[in-house]
């Protein structure tokens, strides 16, 4: 041994004499380096810090020509020398190895023992916030994208830009259930610093490694985190995008109740190109303490709704009270609740609402014909606000239904409706404020205003739908319904592969439940087909004030005669319409 110890140290000295004679060599090492030439005091040294012993040093003797490479309980390096702060007690492994020319060189493991916990290491905030602090643990669970902090269990960042502590962007925050293993919302990773740095992972995934124990290392200066007898948790599906998930980790995001964990997708194990990955966790303790916010919901008005609702041809419209139903209660989004078993009071369909709004002068005029004049404004925010208070007037039989202003002395527009034929608003519904015991906004007291035209007919807009087996779809024009009688639509065009046509009249069945629409004739360019308008089926549209006759329904009794309807020019359908057939277009 003592030869083979001055032999070493010849060829150190020589070494040494080269370097001290030639210019610096950056270039790889020579090639004849072996693991035997590797060894602790002649090629690197590891040593205790005189004043502190939890303090390693890590020095490399090789020279500058040879890149150096550590693997230490702190993870991986290449510099020359670096310094280890190892807080707990215990018997430590380091390897070192050199880039040569040859390719990496490993030398033999060595170890080193540290005696003492020195707690000045861990009182950093990584590990306080990673573990609870000294003689605590911590539980960190999947993100299921419910706590406000990420939007699902991982995250992507493209590895062109920077990617580091508290520096970077993610490309990608896909949902919840990205992994596709929904076993992993049982899983858990718990951190402690109880006699040591202690991990246990509990991963519950399909196919996961089930309750595993071990322990870590933070490295707080380069914010990564090294795991020794297990693993980070993820997904047994996704054990493939690295071949490391183990060592120098890198800690992208900690605080109190978020942990972000990012990996380097490798293509040499998922066969995709390199991409990070980024593993997002909340604190146990956290999510099973959280309360989603309130959320601000308010009726949200279309683009251009002044322009219906304030139009520049019509500056004064008188609305009433009325429609089917005259008043609703309201969601927050302003949607009708559809509330039916409250029944109206007779005449509140005399309630008038004059609105000038080119004078900005208002007249409502209550059940007994007295009138309140005054000015009123209409926000952006689609709120009116008079000059004074509108009278409360119940309307409903039970007293609840109340016609009111709220406390400001406001309506907010709820939503409204326009004829497809003249475009103008049909319907404006408009509601006050219901609050909770507590204050709290919940619902408003909906009232249906409805514009009074002079000698104006209901119109309702029908369409002639066709697809073929391809999806590709042709429209008839509109044609617009306004009473009893015979209305033909007709598709132009060709299609040897038809496979459905319908046929729509819209909003129809909310003043007339009791319609009813035949199909009268069919021509198939220009000649009339035979058909069975008793198994043409009726049904709602997309929208559930919509009549819809199904001629020819892909998934119904009428896909067999789908060749009937190989056209070249057109297909035209004569229906005959009743407003009052007596029974519900829609038999319950």
């Amino acid at each position: 041994m003592k030869l083979k110890s001055y032999i070493y140290s010849f060829i150190a000295s020589i070494v040494v004499l080269l370097s001290a004679c030639s210019p610096d060599d950056h270039s790889l090492g020579a090639v004849d380096v072996t693991p035997d030439d590797l060894v602790e005091g002649i090629a690197y040294t590891v040593t205790h810090d005189a004043s502190n012993p939890n303090i390693i040093h890590l020095k490399s003797l090789m020279g500058s020509g040879y890149t150096s490479l550590w693997e230490t309980p702190q993870g991986r390096s290449q510099k020359q020398e670096m310094t280890l702060k190892m807080p707990f007690p215990g018997t430590y492994t380091v390897t070192f190895g050199v880039q040569t020319r040859s390719g990496v060189v490993y030398g033999e493991p060595v170890t080193f023992t540290v005696d003492d916990f020195y707690a000045g290491f861990v009182t950093h905030e990584l590990w306080t916030m990673l573990t609870g602090g000294v003689g605590a643990s911590k539980t960190w669970i999947p993100d299921n994208g419910k706590y406000g902090l990420a939007s699902g269990e991982i995250s992507y960042a493209d590895p062109g830009g920077t990617v580091e502590w508290n520096n970077w962007t993610s490309n990608w925050d896909p949902a919840a259930g990205q992994t596709a293993d929904d076993a992993i919302w049982n899983s858990s990773m718990t951190f402690d610093l109880i006699n040591g740095a202690n991990v246990t992972v509990d991963d519950q995934s399909s196919g996961g490694s089930g309750l595993t124990t071990g322990t870590f290392m933070l490295d707080t200066d380069g914010h990564t985190i090294t795991f020794t007898d297990a693993e980070l948790l993820h997904t047994a599906g996704w054990d493939n995008m690295t071949s490391d998930w183990k060592r120098n980790l890198k800690i992208l995001n900690l605080t109190e109740n978020q942990l972000r964990v990012g990996i380097l997708r490798e293509k040499a194990t998922s066969g995709e190109d390199p991409w990070w990955i980024i593993w997002n966790f909340v604190s146990k303790d956290y999510a099973d303490n959280y309360e989603a916010p309130a959320q601000e919901v308010y009726p949200t008005l279309p683009d251009g709704w002044r322009d219906y609702v304030e139009p520049k041809t019509n500056l004064v419209i008188t609305y009433k009270l009325s429609g089917d139903p005259a008043f609703d209660w309201c969601n927050l989004d302003g949607s009708l609740k559809k509330i039916t078993s409250v029944s109206a009071l007779s005449g509140i369909e005399e309630i008038t609402l004059v609105l000038n709004s080119g004078t900005g002068e208002y007249t409502f005029t209550d059940m007994e014909g007295k009138e309140y004049k005054g000015k009123y404004t209409l926000s952006n925010d689609g709120i009116y606000t008079f000059s004074d208070a509108l009278p409360q007037i119940v309307l409903s039989t039970d007293g609840q239904a109340v016609f009111k202003t709220n406390a400001d002395r406001t309506l907010r527009i709820m939503s409204y409706e326009t004829s497809d034929y003249t475009g103008a608003v049909t319907s404006l519904w408009v509601g006050s404020q219901e609050l909770d015991d507590q204050g709290n906004l919940y619902q408003y007291m909906g009232y249906q205003l409805v514009p009074q035209v002079e000698g104006a007919a209901a119109t309702y807009k029908s369409t002639l739908n066709y697809f073929d087996t391809g999806w590709t779809f042709i429209y008839s024009d509109a044609v617009f319904i306004s009473g009893n009688g015979d209305y033909t639509l007709s598709v132009l065009g060709a299609s040897s592969e038809p496979y459905g046509m319908y046929l729509d009249i819209e909003k129809i069945l909310k003043d007339n439940p009791n319609m009813d629409v035949a199909i009268k004739d069919i021509k198939v360019d220009g000649k009339s087909i035979s058909f069975d308008d008793s198994a043409i089926e009726r049904g709602l549209g997309d929208a559930e004030t919509t009549a819809r006759r199904y001629i020819i329904n892909p998934w119904g009794a009428t896909a067999g005669t789908a060749p009937n309807y190989v056209f070249s020019s057109s297909i035209a359908v004569t229906i005959t319409v009743n407003m009052d057939n007596g029974t519900p277009f829609i038999e319950e």
